[in-house]
């Protein structure tokens, strides 16, 4: 069965890390279960990184692991990437900052939009939370 695009559940604005991995700086956090996104597995086919710092950098995870790096930025234009990125429900992607909050409220924080495919036909894809 060809995947079907979910579209996106928005866009997610980083905040001061909780996570303990980039403490005192500024985390952009992607937790499926968090977002209401109630698939078993599905595609992150593309992401868009808006609202950029001079100087800013990440590194970014997938759970345990270093899925990849942003480069320096030298404007505060944005980024995109063309996927795939395969998730599950249990994964949780992180764009950990080399960035600090700039005080309340934060208006340096970078937001991060993932767009969504998924199989309709995998068992556990029943779509997002109502």
């Amino acid at each position: 069965m060809p995947y079907t695009d979910f579209g996106t559940p928005g866009k997610v604005t980083a905040t001061l890390d909780t996570s303990g991995q980039n403490t005192g700086n500024l985390t952009t956090t992607f937790i499926p279960t968090q977002l209401g996104i109630k698939f078993a597995e599905f595609v992150i086919y593309h992401m868009v990184v808006e609202n950029l710092s001079f100087g800013a950098q990440a590194k970014i995870t997938q759970n345990a692991g270093t899925w990849g790096y942003t480069p320096l930025f030298a404007s505060s234009a944005g980024a995109e990437w063309y996927g795939p990125l395969f998730m599950k429900q249990s994964d949780e992607l992180r764009f950990l900052w080399n960035i600090a909050p700039n005080g309340p409220p934060v208006t340096n924080a970078p937001g991060l939009t993932c767009y969504i495919v998924y199989d309709p036909d995998l068992p556990g894809n029943t779509g997002r939370l109502a």
